[in-house]
């Protein structure tokens, strides 16, 4: 398992118990009921992250579903689909069921051309959507697919992992489909997509060492006027304010999901005077570091209170 700092678990495919034993011939894909995958990896709700792609289909049972300070509701028909690097965790009925599966870029790029999978909305940097709520149809349509992908993996015919990720690259379209009709958007794959995509990643390895614009333009063989036009036209957002976001994102995680003092956080994220870091999230989060953190505690408290009394 990789680690980041303190309690802050970045799993791969590896690190998840298979009953069949079949994880000892792949580490690249993962595909099992989730009842299943439940009961044999209790970690999972413990606030996590992957390196990894995740797919899931809830078939029965109830819960909450918290992806990076956003909750969603765990019900029959929820689909969600994760990229990697989300910090997330579950709290489900003991009724939950459905089908999980995980599945590295490298996996499905054997069939697929480069940076495919940033064609789909949940996977797009600029608009990840983590989330999709399907019918009862809808919900039977891509089951049908897990069950397809589930006996090919275990059966482990001619050509099992090509007809694998056909599935997997049919329900993604089948998704992107409904996800688009839901929000009523619209999403291109063209060039300007993929080099907002090579700045989003960027900026993920780099946004620490509060690089200046220069080093993304340079990167990228653009101006830095061109980059600002780039990211005004398709998302409405200055370059430096998508690198912020990130920061701060990095700050909440630190501050909610680990025992770092808030100067720590400030060390972590490369920002010497931690009382311009306190200035500087307050200003974006109209509340200080410390206020951050305690309002998230109670509530995670109440949380906690509550799901004592239902069970």
């Amino acid at each position: 398992m990789k680690s980041q700092i303190n309690r802050l678990p970045v799993f791969n495919i590896s690190n998840f118990k298979d009953y069949c034993n079949c994880m000892q011939f792949d580490s690249n894909f993962y595909i099992r009921r989730f009842s299943d995958h439940v009961k044999e990896n209790l970690f999972i709700s413990v606030p996590h992250a992957h390196d990894f792609y995740l797919m899931l289909l809830v078939t029965k049972g109830s819960g909450k579903h918290y992806i990076d300070f956003k909750e969603y509701e765990v019900h029959p028909g929820a689909m969600f689909v994760l990229a990697p690097g989300l910090i997330h965790r579950w709290e489900m009925s003991q009724d939950i069921d459905g089908y999980i599966l995980f599945f590295t870029k490298q996996y499905f790029m054997l069939d697929f051309k480069h940076d495919n999978l940033s064609r789909f909305p949940f996977f797009n940097a600029n608009s990840s959507i983590p989330y999709i709520s399907l019918n009862r149809d809808e919900t039977e349509e891509i089951f049908v697919f897990y069950k397809l992908m589930d006996k090919e993996y275990h059966d482990r015919n001619l050509d099992y992992h090509e007809m694998i990720r056909m599935c997997l690259n049919t329900i993604l379209i089948t998704l992107s489909r409904k996800l688009l009709n839901q929000h009523n958007a619209t999403f291109a794959f063209n060039y300007e997509i993929v080099q907002l995509n090579t700045f989003y990643g960027l900026i993920e390895n780099h946004f620490k060492e509060h690089q200046p614009l220069s080093y993304y333009c340079d990167k990228m063989n653009l101006t830095t006027k061109q980059l600002s036009y780039l990211c005004r036209k398709l998302i409405d957002k200055v370059p430096s304010e998508i690198l912020m976001e990130r920061v701060i994102l990095e700050a909440k995680r630190l501050i909610i999901h680990t025992d770092l003092s808030i100067s720590q956080i400030s060390d972590e994220l490369n920002y010497n005077d931690n009382s311009y870091f306190v200035r500087l999230f307050k200003k974006i989060c109209k509340q200080t570091p410390d206020q951050f953190r305690s309002f998230k505690s109670m509530s995670q408290t109440k949380n906690l209170i509550s799901q004592t009394k239902c069970s």
